[in-house]
């Protein structure tokens, strides 16, 4: 089920949703907006697309009547007074056809701040191992990455959910390939600077407010070059 990580996005869509759909009723193929983001997302992570640009894709085939999208072919099929409907197919081979609410196309900035947060199955098989960060996905697990910290956000005290109070920091890496926030706690938040080049192993990969999120974990290991803080000069290398 999509769910919502934005506490405000969340209630602006329940006044949306108040205003234009109370008292529609539900024909045998109504769908909900929460179902049509999910079925994009969907898409998106089987055919290895950017969601947020394929919502787009939707609305240049709802202008232009059809439009080629990476490899798939969208087109629009009917546009009714709430709703257009588009065929999504892949070497002519049918997708995906379905309505979707002209509201969510004309507001698309706002549908697409939930489109991080819906869970999604991996549709590609990986194996463990080393990884750059622009590889990484939802749901891996036993990942090892290298890359250099970026950001060092101030340590936050939270209760976590066995009851205890920690620090936690979500420091930013970056390697050639991207960025990605790995969440640290406690102690290990002052094991890191700015520069230095961390080595995370086994670690899993998960979405966190609309983030990808690196997690060490208990089988987990981080071990952190800190040469760069004797000779900063590696920092432009």
């Amino acid at each position: 089920m999509c769910y919502f990580g934005d506490l405000n996005l969340k209630a602006q869509w329940k006044n949306y949703a108040d205003k234009h759909y109370r008292g529609r009723p539900a024909g045998r193929k109504s769908k909900s907006n929460n179902d049509v983001l999910k079925s994009i997302a969907h898409i998106a992570a089987k055919y290895e697309l950017d969601p947020e640009l394929l919502l787009d894709a939707f609305n240049r085939a709802w202008n232009d009547e059809e439009i080629q999208y990476e490899p798939l072919n969208i087109k629009c099929r009917k546009v009714d007074q709430d709703r257009v409907t588009f065929l999504v197919t892949f070497k002519d081979e049918v997708v995906w056809q379905f309505p979707i609410d002209k509201k969510v196309l004309e507001k698309s900035e706002l549908f697409k701040s939930s489109i991080p947060t819906i869970p999604i199955p991996l549709y590609r098989k990986y194996e463990p191992g080393q990884k750059d960060i622009g590889e990484l996905r939802a749901k891996m697990r036993g990942i090892a990455v290298n890359a250099r910290v970026v950001e060092v956000p101030p340590k936050i005290l939270v209760n976590t959910r066995y009851g205890f109070e920690s620090f936690v920091s979500n420091v930013l890496l970056a390697d050639k390939t991207g960025t990605i926030r790995l969440s640290l706690w406690n102690d290990q938040i002052d094991d890191v600077v700015v520069g230095d080049i961390v080595n995370v192993d086994n670690a899993s990969v998960s979405i966190y407010r609309g983030e990808r999120q690196l997690r060490i974990g208990r089988k987990g290991t981080m071990n952190v070059d800190t040469s760069t803080r004797e000779h900063p000069s590696l920092l432009k290398s």
